[in-house]
């Protein structure tokens, strides 16, 4: 692999939180003190310089900020900016399949977290590696493994919240739910309301349904 995939590939897998104006200051000082050397080495270290100070800006100017979460990755989702998207979605989905959630462990491979507040669930289904579960409040929750086939795609056009306290990103505008296989085929799957998604020892998380973002947040807290 050479130096230009080598980039590419650190660059799929970054997750972008919020950086201030400090650390765009320090990185910039840091790389005026770089000498300009043929080097491998030199170069090496002058990419990765260039890289965090694209990171430190993507956090200040929200076009550049657009631009870098065309590849972010949040476990199991990545999410994909786009110019426009839909004003307005239907509620999250319910669940309807019956099964317990040892049956639903059983057959995804890793035992399924529920938020302590919510009770007992109205509907569980699960697959390889996968699990949805639904409430009567109209919460929905998706958790799979990060590796999960196919991927799931956030096609959004507003900008997104990062939410510090649990690692995770808020999806405050309706968006274009879409899977995609291993060979990048897409399927639109529907529109999403606004979507905590989060990961959490392997996990990937996605809550929808939650009546604001501070709710959201709270029910994340309360994953185990």
């Amino acid at each position: 692999m050479n130096l230009d995939d080598e980039l590419r590939v650190l660059g799929r897998s970054a997750v972008v939180p919020p950086v201030d104006e400090g650390l765009t200051a320090a990185v910039l000082s840091r790389v005026a003190g770089i000498p300009v050397r043929r080097r491998l080495r030199d170069r090496w270290r002058a990419f990765v310089a260039g890289f965090l100070v694209l990171i430190a800006g993507a956090a200040l100017t929200p076009p550049v900020r657009a631009t870098v979460a065309e590849w972010l990755n949040i476990g199991g989702v990545q999410a994909r900016p786009v110019g426009t998207g839909p004003t307005s979605a239907p509620p999250a989905p319910g669940v309807n399949g019956q099964l317990s959630l040892e049956e639903a462990e059983r057959i995804a491979g890793f035992k399924p977290a529920l938020p302590q507040t919510l009770g007992s669930p109205k509907g569980v289904e699960a697959s390889k590696g996968f699990v949805a579960i639904s409430w009567r409040s109209g919460i929905r929750l998706e958790q799979f493994r990060a590796e999960v086939s196919p991927l799931y795609l956030k096609k959004y056009y507003d900008s997104l919240e990062y939410v510090q306290d649990i690692n995770g990103y808020w999806f405050k505008t309706p968006h274009e739910l879409v899977l995609e296989d291993e060979h990048g085929v897409e399927q639109r799957v529907r529109v999403a309301g606004p979507t905590l998604v989060w990961v959490s020892n392997g996990v990937t998380f996605r809550l929808e349904g939650a009546p604001d973002k501070a709710g959201a947040v709270e029910l994340a807290r309360g994953t185990s």
